[in-house]
């Protein structure tokens, strides 16, 4: 495993300390790591968690839990804790940024399907530690074997004889690390998924997502708002998303709107945010993010003994909330998965992880989340007007609106295919 080069790490060097463990090792401490790391501990598999950043992430990103989500984390013991901390969010709108609401979905149609007919507004940041939490209460009482080590960067991936093989940064040293399975969940610039050489299939959206959250109370200038609001227009479509303690909202930003310094500047913020109410003075910004978004799936969510969950597996436009879910969802089922292989179960096991997630990934992640994409910025009135017709009947038949409240909530996807 030499001829690499790591992001911060020359590995064309000799490891300079070598072990070995007997336990899954699961890179990334994000809410998939953690997920996919309680699921095996709870199924009996030790666990060695690697995350390179010195403690959990404090970055907000992803804030919406649908049901069958916390239908997962209520079987992992934490559904209550997220419930209780989050925003709950029956509804969600449609809206034209010009004429104002246009039709108004409700979860509750789903009550006698889910116990849970509801979102849970609450960022990711938040979920983590919960999940810790609970590792390391079950380690405290003798109930599971699992570790977290902070600092220590996956850089490399491979198979090694009879299992697989990293090379792991550390303050001091790059050690190599044999295990039986690696789990590669570290996020959308996977070095275990891109050193394995399994690559991403799809493409790049052609605008950055600038996020902006805020102090100010939506609601107080905007009518009829519900915690989840989707704005159209062609010129500038918006996402109005209440969590517990802010609102935020996300803006499209074309390539040639400048570079991500100028888009984030105070001023340019200032008048994206006046232009969708004049408070006659500044908005009080909370904080800002700007990203680039690709929808891309892996060929293989599986080599060998390595295998991928997350965003590492599969990227997506943040429109309907679906990727930390999906992701959360992978990781219950690789783990389910890969706790009965350990026991004896035949590896074949796995395969079906990664057909079955790589098609929820393509045929609902993707499909719903462009398709969304695709409304909210359509140019045409004309096509505009049809569509905002058929979601104002969608609403008004009952029949319809819990069969895409289904969709939306992800209900289809993991009923078919965890």
């Amino acid at each position: 495993m030499t001829g690499f080069l790591g992001r911060d790490l020359d590995l064309r060097a000799a490891p300079t300390a070598n072990e070995s463990l007997d336990r899954v090792v699961v890179c990334g401490a994000g809410p998939v790591g953690l997920t996919a790391a309680l699921t095996l501990v709870q199924a009996g598999v030790p666990v060695t968690v690697f995350e390179k950043l010195p403690g959990l992430s404090t970055e907000s990103r992803a804030s919406t839990f649908h049901p069958p989500t916390l239908e997962l984390l209520d079987e992992l013991g934490v559904a209550g804790e997220v419930v209780g901390r989050g925003l709950r969010a029956a509804t969600t709108q449609f809206r034209d940024r010009r004429t104002g609401p246009v039709a108004t979905f409700d979860l509750g149609v789903l009550s006698a399907e889910t116990a849970y007919p509801y979102r849970i507004q609450l960022e990711q940041s938040k979920l983590t530690p919960i999940l810790v939490a609970e590792l390391e209460r079950g380690r405290a009482a003798g109930e599971y074997d699992i570790e977290i080590r902070f600092d220590h960067r996956a850089h490399v991936a491979g198979q090694s004889q009879g299992g697989a093989r990293l090379l792991v940064g550390t303050a001091d040293d790059l050690v190599q690390v044999d295990a039986p399975w690696v789990i590669g969940a570290e996020g959308a610039h996977s070095a275990v998924r891109s050193s394995v050489g399994i690559e991403l299939v799809g493409e790049a959206y052609p605008e950055r997502f600038l996020v902006v959250s805020v102090a100010e109370e939506l609601s107080d200038h905007l009518t009829d708002l519900a915690y989840v609001n989707y704005v159209a227009d062609p010129a500038e479509w918006l996402v109005l998303l209440r969590t517990p303690d802010h609102w935020r909202v996300l803006f499209p930003v074309a390539d040639d709107e400048g570079t991500d310094d100028e888009v984030l500047a105070d001023e340019s913020i200032q008048s994206r945010l006046g232009a969708i109410v004049d408070l006659g003075r500044d908005w009080e910004v909370l904080d800002t993010s700007l990203y680039a978004v690709a929808r891309r799936v892996a060929t293989s969510m599986r080599c060998g003994r390595v295998l991928l969950a997350g965003d590492a597996a599969h990227q997506n436009s943040p429109l309907g909330g679906m990727g930390m879910n999906s992701g959360i969802q992978d990781a219950v089922s690789l783990g389910r998965r890969l706790g009965r292989v350990w026991q004896g179960a035949p590896g074949e096991l796995l395969d079906e992880y990664d057909l079955r997630r790589r098609r929820v990934a393509t045929e609902f992640v993707q499909a719903d989340s462009h398709a969304n994409w695709l409304v909210l910025r359509e140019p045409d009135p004309g096509r505009r007007a049809e569509l905002q017709a058929d979601l104002i009947a969608i609403a008004g038949d009952p029949e319809r609106h819990a069969e895409r409240m289904r969709r939306t909530a992800m209900l289809d996807a993991v009923r078919s295919s965890l």
